[in-house]
C-alpha cells in the first residue's frame, strides 16, 4: 500500500458528461460496478461493508448527482426508486448488475423534457413582477416537487427569476426569455450526449460518495485529464481554451502564450469551431458535438497537423468560413506552475524592504525543486522575509508536499499517514535547508490535503506564522488512482478506467488533525468565506476527526514570544484599513442573505436593492480612484527567469478596462449569493503586479515579524523540547 502514498491529494468534483465517448456494454458496465463496489468493499480506509445503508446513501448520491437543486425529479419518482432499490443497489453492484444507472438516467432526460418543454411555455406567459413574491435559487436541501401540478408552480417561479434577472442586467423581456430558453435547451442537449461511460461515471462516483467525498469513479479520458492537470501539467494539442455556446458552437476563449495556435497568428477569441480535420480525411462536423469530444479530436500526437473549419470573429455570416491547419506541440499548463514575486516596501524607517512572495497554485511533480529553484533567485536578489502563498492551493501530490517542508526544516518528520493497520511517519531526510529565514504560509478556505501538511508541519515546528482565514478547507485525507484493469484481469473491457478512493487518513506531527478543522493560523484576517458553508465538514459521508499519538520531533520556535504583539500590530492595521473595512461591511450584508435565502420576484424591491448595491459600489470606486498612487514595485520571478539567468523586470499593472456606461452591470443587479462562485482569476503577468489586501497585510506581518525578532535568531535555529 505504501506505492499509493504518491497518488494526488487533490479532490474531483463530480462533472457529468465530460468524458470522452467510451460506449461500455451493460455487461461491461456490471462488470466494472462489481470491481468498483469490490475495492471500495475490501480497500477503502473507512473499512465499511458494501450494505444496504450504502445501498441508501448510494442511490440518494445519484438523484442530487442528477438533480442537485431538486427541480427535474417529483417525489413520486424518489419514493418509486427508494422503495425498489433503496436496499437492492448493494445486491445488484455485487453480482454486477448496473441497470439501475441507465433506468433512472432515463426517467431523469424524461422529467427533464417535461421541464424543457415547460421552459418553453412559462417564457411566452405574462409574468407580474410587481408583486411581493419570493424564490429560492438553491434548492438542494428542499423536497422534490410532490406532483406535476407543483412541478408547474415550482418552474414558473424558475423561469419568473430568470426572466427578472436578464431585464435587471440589461436585457429586453424578449431577450432574457431567448437566452433562457436556449440555456435549458443546452442542458437538455447535454444530458441527451451522455454516452454509456457518463452514465456510469455519475452512478459509481456516487456509489464511492457513499464512503466519502473524495472517492469517485473515472471513466478513462477523465482518468487521463486528471493526469495531464494534476500531475503532469502538459498535454499535446494547439493550446486553445475551448468553450460551447448556448447555439452548440465550439468557441475559442483564449490562447495559450507560446503555443502553436497563438504563433500561428490564425485564430482569436470568440472564432467559432465548426468542423475538424486529421490528415486528409474530411473533416468531422463539431456543431452540438460534446465540449470533450472536439477537444479530443483537436488533441493528438506532437508533430501532427490538425485541420479547424472556423467561423471567424465578426464574420458576415455564418457561411463566412475558413480552414486553419496547424502542427500539434507539447503544451506545459503554466498557470499552475509555481512563481515568485520579489516586492519592495517601504519600512517604518523609510528604507526600502525587499520581500519575496511564492505562489503555488498546485502540488505538481516536481514542484518543490521548483519552488527550491525560486528561493535560490529570491535569495540573490535579497529579501528579508518569504510569504508562501497556498491560500489557493487545492492540494496534489504527497511526496511533493514532503519534499516542499524539507526546504524549511533541517530534517525530521513531516506528517503522519494512518492506514487501517499502521501508521507511517513521512520523513524529511535532508538536511539541507533552501531557506532559514523568516517564513509566513498564507492559507484560506481553499488550502486543502498537500497545502495543510506543509502549513500544519511548519506551525507545528514553530517554523512559520501561518496567516489567513478562520481555517482551512479541512481535507486530511489520501486518495489512491487505481487502474481498474489491474483488478478485473481479462474481463474484455480494454479499459475499464479508474477508481480514485481513500486508502488513509494524515495527522500532524503533533498528534492531531487536519480533518473536517482544518488549520487554523497563528493571525486570521476577516473573510466572507468564514461565513459560508465551505469546507471538509459541510461535505456528506465525511470522515470523523480524531487524534493519535504524536511523533517524535523538535520544535525550532521562531516567533519566540512576539505573536501577541504581531496581532495586536496586525488588528490595529485593519481597524484603520479601508479596504477590510468594505470586506466587514461586506460580511454583514453576507450574514443577512444567509438569515434570508430566499430572492425577491418583485422588480421594484429588485431595482431598489440594485441601486443600493450600485451606489455602495460608486462610493467605493470613487474613494479607491482618489487615493494616492501605489509605490510599492513588484517584480515577477518565473522557473525560466531563473534558467535563463533573466535581470528581474518590474511588473506593470493591467491598464482598466473601458467601461460601457451605458451598459448596465448585471453584477449590481441585487446583492451577490454567496453560492453564485467567484470571478475565475486573471493569470495573466500583468495582473500579478497587483496584490490583494490580504496578501498586502500578510507581507506587513512579515515586515513586523523581522523587525521583531531578535538578530541573534534571525539565521539560526532555537530548539526548544517538543510540546506535549
Amino acid at each position: 500500500m505504501k506505492s499509493f502514498f504518491s497518488a494526488g491529494l487533490a479532490a474531483l468534483c463530480l462533472a457529468g458528461g465530460s468524458t470522452q465517448a467510451v460506449e461500455f456494454t451493460r455487461d461491461q458496465a456490471g462488470r466494472i460496478a462489481k470491481s468498483v463496489g469490490d475495492l471500495l468493499d475490501r480497500a477503502h480506509y473507512k473499512g465499511a461493508p458494501l450494505n444496504d445503508e450504502v445501498a441508501a446513501m448510494h442511490l440518494k448520491n445519484f438523484l442530487d448527482a442528477l438533480d442537485f437543486n431538486h427541480m427535474i425529479f417529483l417525489q413520486p419518482d424518489v419514493d418509486e426508486f427508494t422503495e425498489k432499490y433503496g436496499k437492492e443497489l448493494d445486491n445488484l453492484t455485487k453480482k454486477g448488475d448496473a441497470s439501475a444507472a441507465y433506468e433512472i438516467f432515463t426517467r431523469y432526460l424524461q422529467r427533464l423534457d417535461a421541464a424543457v418543454g415547460r421552459v418553453g411555455s412559462l417564457v411566452k406567459e405574462k409574468h407580474n413582477f410587481t408583486t411581493d413574491e419570493k424564490f429560492i435559487p438553491q434548492r438542494n436541501k428542499l423536497p422534490w416537487p410532490k406532483s406535476e401540478a407543483d412541478a408547474q408552480e415550482l418552474w414558473r417561479q424558475r423561469v419568473k427569476f430568470e426572466l427578472l434577472g436578464g431585464k435587471l442586467a440589461g436585457d429586453t423581456l424578449e431577450k432574457a426569455a431567448e437566452k433562457t430558453t436556449k440555456r435549458y435547451a443546452r442542458l437538455q442537449r447535454n444530458m441527451k450526449q451522455f454516452d454509456s461511460s457518463d452514465i456510469l461515471q455519475a452512478y459509481l462516483s456516487a456509489l464511492g460518495h457513499a464512503y466519502d467525498p473524495h472517492s469517485d469513479y473515472m471513466a478513462p479520458a477523465v482518468a487521463k485529464n486528471f493526469n495531464i492537470h494534476n500531475v503532469q501539467l502538459k498535454l499535446t494539442g494547439i493550446g486553445a481554451q475551448l468553450t460551447q455556446t448556448d447555439e452548440g458552437y465550439t468557441e475559442i476563449v483564449n490562447l495559450t502564450p507560446g503555443g502553436p495556435a497563438e504563433l500561428s497568428k490564425q485564430l482569436k477569441p470568440k472564432d467559432r469551431i465548426v468542423a475538424v480535420g486529421q490528415g486528409s480525411a474530411e473533416p468531422v462536423d463539431c456543431v452540438d458535438m460534446k465540449l470533450d469530444e472536439v477537444v479530443d479530436m483537436i488533441r493528438g500526437k506532437k508533430g501532427t497537423e490538425v485541420r479547424l473549419i472556423v467561423i471567424p470573429v465578426g464574420a458576415a455570416s455564418d457561411a463566412e468560413r475558413k480552414e486553419i491547419r496547424i502542427v500539434r506541440d507539447e503544451i506545459k499548463l503554466k498557470e499552475s506552475y509555481a512563481y515568485a514575486r520579489v516586492v519592495e516596501l517601504a519600512g517604518l524607517d523609510g528604507k526600502l524592504q525587499r520581500l519575496g512572495v511564492i505562489e503555488l497554485p498546485q502540488f505538481y511533480q516536481k514542484c518543490a525543486a521548483d519552488v527550491e529553484k525560486l528561493i535560490g533567485r529570491l535569495k540573490k536578489e535579497n529579501i528579508s522575509g518569504l510569504v508562501l502563498d497556498l491560500r489557493r492551493n487545492g492540494g496534489g501530490l504527497l511526496n511533493e508536499a514532503v519534499e516542499l517542508t524539507g526546504l524549511f526544516i533541517k530534517r525530521g518528520p513531516v506528517v503522519q499517514v494512518r492506514q487501517p493497520k499502521q501508521t507511517e511517519v513521512l520523513e524529511d531526510e535532508d538536511a539541507r535547508l533552501a531557506y532559514d529565514g523568516p517564513l509566513i504560509v498564507a492559507v484560506g478556505h481553499h488550502s486543502a490535503s498537500a497545502s495543510e501538511i506543509v502549513a500544519a508541519a511548519l506551525q507545528d515546528y514553530g517554523r512559520a506564522l501561518i496567516v489567513g482565514d478562520q481555517h482551512t478547507h479541512g481535507k486530511g485525507t489520501v486518495q489512491t488512482l487505481f487502474p481498474l484493469a489491474q483488478w478485473m484481469g481479462n474481463r474484455q473491457v480494454t479499459d475499464p478506467g479508474q477508481l480514485k478512493f481513500t486508502i488513509s487518513k494524515f495527522y500532524r506531527i503533533a498528534g492531531g488533525t487536519t480533518q473536517k478543522h482544518g488549520v487554523t493560523p497563528d493571525i486570521t484576517l476577516p473573510n466572507v468565506l468564514d461565513l459560508l458553508e465551505t469546507g471538509e465538514a459541510y461535505l456528506p459521508n465525511v470522515l470523523d476527526a480524531d487524534n493519535i499519538q504524536p511523533a517524535k520531533y523538535q520544535r525550532t520556535d521562531r516567533v519566540n514570544g512576539s505573536l501577541d504583539q504581531l496581532r495586536k500590530l496586525s488588528t490595529d492595521r485593519i481597524a484603520k484599513n479601508q479596504d477590510f473595512r468594505y470586506i466587514l461591511e461586506d460580511i454583514e450584508q453576507v450574514k443577512k442573505q444567509r438569515a434570508d435565502k430566499s430572492v425577491s420576484l418583485s422588480e421594484p424591491q429588485r431595482l431598489k436593492e440594485k441601486a443600493e448595491a450600485e451606489a455602495r459600489a460608486e462610493v467605493r470606486k470613487k474613494e479607491r480612484d482618489a487615493r494616492a498612487a501605489v509605490t510599492d514595485k513588484v517584480f515577477l520571478v518565473k522557473t525560466e527567469t531563473v534558467d535563463k539567468n533573466q535581470p528581474l523586470v518590474a511588473l506593470q499593472p493591467p491598464k482598466p478596462k473601458a467601461e460601457d456606461k451605458n451598459k448596465p452591470n448585471p453584477k449590481a443587479s441585487a446583492p451577490k449569493n454567496p453560492e453564485d462562485g467567484e470571478e475565475p482569476e486573471d493569470t495573466t503577468d500583468a495582473a500579478k503586479a497587483i496584490l490583494d489586501v490580504y496578501l498586502k497585510e500578510t507581507l506587513s506581518i512579515l515586515s513586523d515579524y523581522i523587525r521583531l525578532q531578535p538578530k541573534a535568531d534571525r539565521g539560526e535555529l532555537v530548539v526548544v523540547p517538543a510540546a506535549k
